[in-house]
């Protein structure tokens, strides 16, 4: 049975256990983490492991939905017709959750998580692109989504493993210089 999560015991014990298991996610597959390693690493007791979490890959599925639901209220709240607004929350989110969304990126962990985030911005975008590219199919619409969103993944990607050295504000401008120059390459 969980805890009040408003206790700061509880919430200092989920930071812990998100350290350890942002520390070992750099060396090691999340299958090869035990309860134990996560615990030690933590500084708690295995039973207190198994009041926060069930497994391993459960505290990870939390933290990538607890990523994914950062980056999605800043989406329901912006204007889709300019993604600006969102495009700079997104990497500010990214900013402040860097080692996490490091590890999310490397070949231990995460690929799920980049693929969710994906599919719902394609998602929302298939439907206004629908109204707005009307001379396309429905199947292009799909290449297009994918060319765009994933393409700003991967230069989302491209940047954290850069160790993040522009600030959100000039990688939206970058994109958006990207986004131009394709335009006029119509």
């Amino acid at each position: 049975m969980k805890k009040q999560t408003n206790d700061r015991r509880y919430k200092r014990t989920q930071r812990q256990l998100e350290s350890a298991l942002i520390q070992l996610l750099k060396t090691k597959n999340i299958n090869q983490i035990s309860v134990r390693e996560l615990s030690e690493i933590a500084d708690i007791n295995r039973a207190t492991f198994y009041l926060h979490y069930k497994t391993p890959n459960d505290l990870l599925m939390q933290l990538e939905n607890k990523l994914f639901d950062i980056i999605f209220t800043s989406y329901k709240h912006h204007d889709i017709k300019n993604p600006d607004d969102f495009l700079i929350l997104l990497y500010k989110s990214i900013n402040d959750n860097y080692e996490l969304f490091k590890v999310l990126l490397n070949h231990n962990a995460g690929s799920t998580f980049w693929n969710k985030i994906s599919s719902e911005i394609k998602k929302e975008y298939s439907f206004l692109w629908s109204s707005e590219l009307k001379s396309l199919s429905q199947n292009q619409i799909d290449y297009y989504s994918t060319f765009v969103i994933d393409g700003y993944i991967a230069v989302i990607k491209v940047w954290i493993l850069n160790g993040m050295e522009e600030s959100p504000e000039e990688m939206v401008h970058l994109a958006n210089r990207f986004e131009l120059k394709h335009l006029k390459l119509k």
